[in-house]
């Protein structure tokens, strides 16, 4: 059995001990160093460590400049041309027109002047298709409050129309 001071020099000691390898471990002297070469089993490794920093990644790719993909051109056949349908007409408003007299059928492309005629009394419009979406209330086209004023009152809606695009 140890005697107490036995015991206290051995506590020391290990006290000791502890500390000296913890602040090499921190330090990083303790720990293991990297080289190229043989490693066990003969197997040369393709990455180095340097005390200036990490090692680069073995699994990237050089450096490379990737150039953007080339633009798409996609062809969309045109609607046949002298299409007429005839339905009904109800009017919206679109918050800012920027100058087009707009509506809303899902029948003609974005873009396409449509001319739509009131069978009611005969007026006519042309207006700019803005939205291809399918409409709720079972209209064929959906048109500007102001430019629907020059068919019909609003009162009247829905109005039968035939659509010519």
């Amino acid at each position: 059995m140890l005697s107490f001071a036995e015991r206290r020099r051995l506590v020391i000691a290990i006290v000791i001990t502890l500390i000296a390898v913890l602040a090499s471990m921190a330090s990083g002297n303790g720990g293991p160093k990297a080289s190229t070469g043989d490693i066990s089993g003969g197997l040369v490794s393709s990455t180095t460590l340097t005390p200036d920093g990490p090692a680069s990644p073995a699994f990237l790719p050089a450096t490379e400049s990737t150039t953007a993909p080339q633009i798409i051109t996609v062809n969309v056949p045109a609607p046949p041309t002298g299409t007429v349908l005839t339905g009904t007409a109800s009017y919206i408003r679109w918050p800012q027109t920027m100058g087009l007299e707009p509506c809303a059928t899902p029948h003609a492309l974005i873009g396409a002047v449509i001319t739509v005629t009131n069978l009611n009394n005969g007026r006519q419009i042309e207006c700019n298709n803005v939205s291809i979406e399918a409409l709720r209330d079972g209209s064929v086209i959906l048109i500007h409050t102001d430019v629907f004023l020059e068919l019909a009152d609003l009162v009247d809606a829905p109005i039968p129309v035939e659509i010519n695009f």
